[in-house]
């Protein structure tokens, strides 16, 4: 089955109420992204989205959109963090991030090729890990964590 998408960035639906979770035939042809994919839908089953959260994509709305209402944004990010950082955690694990760091690997595109993870997937993760230290007053700065390509 193939999903119809209305934005381009939408390869799955999970639906945390039956506990399903339908992927898009495209995946097959890219592992990577087939995995970075599913374990952000599996945090999606585990983190329902509230309210809101499904009209905003049915709609055809991006995260940028400016025309939506500000809170149903809010509730959108809010709901994709909370299903990313579940998958990053999953497939990037903080000790062995860090490790694989201190060993030298330090390049998003290095961190996606040890992972097997897709480029963006690091980028967001090194996002968390900015805002876990920020949150406990630490001010983390990417070239602290990796070097620019």
């Amino acid at each position: 089955m193939n999903i119809r998408r209305k934005h381009p960035d939408l390869y799955g639906i999970a639906d945390s109420a039956r506990k399903l979770i339908t992927l898009d035939q495209s995946l097959r042809n890219n592992q990577r992204l087939l995995k970075c994919v599913l374990a952000e839908e599996i945090g999606h089953i585990l983190y329902p989205p509230r309210p809101g959260h499904l009209a905003f994509h049915e709609a055809g709305y991006t995260y940028a959109d400016h025309n939506s209402r500000s809170n149903i944004k809010a509730i959108v990010a809010q709901d994709e963090r909370k299903a990313l950082q579940w998958a990053t955690s999953v497939l990037m694990p903080d000790v062995v991030f860090w490790r694989v760091v201190r060993d030298g690997i330090n390049s998003v595109y290095d961190l996606a090729d040890w992972f097997d993870v897709e480029e963006w997937f690091v980028s967001i993760k090194i996002g968390f890990i900015r805002r876990q230290a920020w949150d406990s007053g630490q001010k983390l700065k990417w070239r602290q964590i990796i070097r620019r390509e």
